[in-house]
């Protein structure tokens, strides 16, 4: 990572931390942007720059979808698919997560009803830029169910990698602020897809 992702992703994560300690103090609905602005000791301009709207502000911590989609997309075009998706998927899980922002979003979500149904929108949106990527790439119709059976398991390893990390984050057994050991996760997923691959998951079938 270059010094200028460093630096932006250094403004991310300050955004995210003064907004959430300002959505868990005071109370979502009763936060404005401007006031996380301040916070976080960034012009407005910045804010609306990393983040367009309050939800995807708050949501920010819970895009995993998003960011395979992104990895997915800057795969060598001659690489095989599955492999794309499985280093893609890699890239996501190796990278430093705030699992402790994770816990908090949640938090806000639990206090905030009205919230709801945007959150869910917008994680929506980008589990469909996850399926769109993988249909580009395969070469498949919209809609086609292969290919959007792939993404849905690609997703489905992402969220559990979280739940896991998180409950033993709770534990004290894992920590939210300890670097990420790549080699450590690399061998995980591996063991994690090839059990899936030696017991596929139950599929519907009529008598």
């Amino acid at each position: 990572m270059g010094l200028r992702e460093e630096n932006a992703a250094r403004t991310r994560r300050a955004i995210t931390e003064a907004a959430l300690d300002l959505f868990v103090g005071r109370g979502y609905d009763a936060t404005t942007m401007e006031e996380v602005a301040t916070a976080a000791g960034v012009g407005t301009s910045t804010l609306y720059r990393y983040f367009p709207s309050k939800d995807l502000l708050l949501l920010g911590p819970l895009k995993v979808a998003g960011h395979l989609a992104d990895a997915l997309r800057s795969r060598p075009a001659d690489e095989p698919h599955d492999v794309a998706l499985g280093e893609a998927l890699l890239d996501v899980l190796a990278a430093p997560r705030e699992h402790a922002q994770v816990t908090r979003v949640h938090q806000v979500l639990a206090a905030t009803p009205g919230v709801r149904a945007a959150a869910l929108e917008v994680l929506l949106e980008e589990r469909r830029d996850l399926e769109s990527a993988l249909l580009e790439r395969m070469g498949r119709e919209p809609g086609d169910l292969h290919g959007l059976m792939s993404a849905r398991v690609a997703v489905l390893v992402l969220e559990w990698y979280q739940d896991l990390a998180e409950r033993l984050d709770a534990e004290g057994t894992w920590s939210a602020e300890t670097a990420v050991n790549r080699e450590d996760v690399e061998a995980h997923l591996r063991e994690t897809l090839a059990a899936l691959a030696a017991e596929p998951p139950l599929l519907p079938r009529l008598r």
